[in-house]
């Protein structure tokens, strides 16, 4: 990145407010309020901000508005709590990827594996506010049986796997993050390792392991919905038996308290490769990942048998499970696996909602998919929804998301750490990702 963009960038980031102690209160009035948990649409509410800190939750005419207060007319507008994507890699996706969230209403993302020098300047100025950003959580390399890239860390044998966990604890990861070619022994020495020293386990299930085994080990959450089918034998299986095996497994996983990422949009977009034709959205992603995405997708240029049959599985199988996995308890959570162009920073989640609701969510239940359960899964009693008390990371819409779940698109303003983002703002930040994107 260009020195010039550097300093534009930080530039544009100072001009951005963050939550400072006595600042005037934010309030919105005459809102509907989708408040992230099960309880229905609240027209007509008061909602005060101040501090960084939702303070009041009230109808129309319950609560005075305080003196001196920002009011927001909400007159025929949403307010749902600020997104997650849980399921990012920000080393490949590149800093243009940070205000592209922003504008999309993600305020929150998993980091599944960086560098961890990335991550952390990131944080470190998302945290003083001279960048605004989601808050990020982060495993830092992942632990894998070979190294396949330079944000692994590959592991021999047991010994190694626990140095690797408790080496990970001390550099101060928030959780650890395994990949398919862990050994039963790697593995399980990785999940005994990271309980001893406190740290959740979440990832792949390792190619040797049954997705029970992985379940029923403590693992915090399992990624990709193919990942169920490289770890078992469903060849064999008639298609009832395949679901009924699949319902047992889900069962387990709701009673282990196993939650799923299951990045529909990834394998969607691997399959409809719509890297062969330009997207408007494609402008936000970082000039490197696009260029990692077009190598892969030449190679299947001469594949269209491929593709067609991963699309054919994408819609009789995928969406399936996933609904089938929502049916029986699993908890469930928004993902993208950004990281190259087949993904839009910020604009891949509401794909996700969507594609979570075409297999059988309600818009309520997707939307707390990206909201409410995120926010259990990391024990973050503070945030996920709109609640007094809770952090004030919200996304005020133009439409309701409850009627068509694409109407999560439709952003009127983000409030982040309790300070407004008007579209005005979130247009700069769109320009400014494009801009970042175009030089790295």
């Amino acid at each position: 990145m260009s020195l010039l963009r550097v300093l534009s960038w930080i530039a544009l980031a100072s001009s951005l407010p963050v939550a400072v102690s006595g600042q005037a209160a934010l309030v919105f009035t005459n809102v509907t309020v989708i408040d992230g948990t099960r309880t229905a649409a609240q027209p007509a509410m008061t909602v005060i901000i101040r501090d960084g800190r939702i303070e009041a939750v009230a109808p129309r005419g319950r609560v005075a508005i305080p003196p001196r207060a920002r009011v927001v007319d909400g007159t025929g507008k949403f307010l749902i709590p600020g997104l997650w994507d849980m399921h990012v890699h920000l080393t490949d996706a590149r800093p243009s990827a940070i205000p592209a969230l922003i504008a999309n209403g993600v305020t929150g993302v998993r980091d599944m594996g960086s560098l961890l020098r990335d991550v952390d300047e990131l944080r470190i100025r998302i945290e003083d506010g001279t960048l605004i950003g989601p808050r990020i959580v982060r495993a830092g390399p992942i632990v894998n049986g070979e190294a396949f890239g330079p944000v692994q860390l590959a592991v021999a044998d047991s010994t190694e796997a626990r140095a690797a966990v408790r080496a990970l604890a001390k550099v101060g990861v928030d959780f650890i993050k395994i990949h398919r070619t862990l050994t039963p022994a790697e593995f399980r020495a990785i999940v005994a390792e990271a309980k001893r020293v406190g740290l959740p386990v979440a990832g792949h299930i390792p190619l040797e392991l049954a997705a029970a085994e992985v379940s029923d080990a403590g693992v915090a959450s399992i990624e990709h919905t193919e990942s169920l089918l490289q770890s078992m034998n469903f060849g064999s299986l008639s298609p009832e038996q395949f679901i009924d095996a699949m319902t047992a497994l889900f069962q387990r996983f709701a009673r282990n308290g196993t939650y799923y990422d299951p990045t529909l949009i990834m394998y969607k977009s691997s399959a409809d490769w719509r890297g062969f034709a330009p997207h408007q959205q494609s402008k936000y992603v970082a000039r490197s990942a696009q260029a990692r995405m077009d190598t892969v997708a030449q190679q299947y240029r001469s594949l269209p048998d491929v593709l067609a049959g991963r699309q054919q599985l994408f819609k009789t199988t995928f969406l399936k499970l996933v609904g089938l996995m929502h049916q029986h308890g699993v908890r469930v959570m928004t993902g993208t696996d950004l990281a190259d162009g087949r993904i839009f920073p910020g604009f891949s989640v509401h794909e996700e909602l969507a594609l979570l609701v075409e297999a059988g969510f309600t818009p309520s239940d997707a939307i707390q998919a990206a909201t409410r359960v995120p926010a259990e899964f990391l024990r973050f009693a503070e945030a996920g929804t709109v609640e007094v008390g809770k952090r004030a990371d919200l996304v005020l819409l133009n439409a309701n998301p409850l009627e068509d779940i694409h109407n999560t698109t439709r952003i009127e303003a983000v409030v982040l750490r309790g300070q407004l983002l008007d579209r005005a703002r979130l247009d700069a930040l769109l320009g400014e990702a494009e801009r970042l994107a175009a030089n790295n």
